[in-house]
């Protein structure tokens, strides 16, 4: 009986690969972060909602999420990115990469201004009451 070359790893790759986002987009939710170390060493690895593979964080990925969100990666999960499949210049020739954008976040409401607190004229306390 002969081996197949699907009985090997080839293209069992537990990360994202280039090639599987061509043309495409798509917004994910970070659930996860991981620090994984490789032959260059230690870098993170992004897991979203839906997907089994994760994100190896490049440095141009990482610079653009830690600019919306913090450089610490461990508080980007429950934030939302953008992955999206393009051609970008490495070593003078345009190969397929996953580059991440960032959505604006929602951002937590300011706290109202004192003009804006209701009147706590009837605050329920007896205006007799001591304390």
């Amino acid at each position: 009986m002969g081996t197949k070359r699907e009985d090997y790893c080839y293209g069992q790759s537990a990360y994202m690969l280039a090639e599987d986002w061509v043309n495409k987009s798509q917004l994910v939710h970070i659930v996860d972060v991981e620090d994984v170390e490789f032959e260059k060493g230690l870098k993170p690895v992004l897991k979203f909602k839906g997907y089994s593979k994760g994100l190896v964080v490049n440095g141009t990925n990482f610079d653009t999420i830690a600019d919306a969100l913090g450089s610490n990666p461990t508080k980007w999960p429950g934030h939302a990115i953008i992955l999206k499949g393009e051609k970008v210049l490495f070593k003078g020739k345009r190969v397929d990469s996953i580059r991440v954008s960032v959505p604006k976040q929602s951002k937590p409401k300011p706290a109202p201004t004192e003009a804006e607190l209701p009147d706590d004229s009837d605050d329920g306390i007896p205006d007799d009451f001591a304390a």
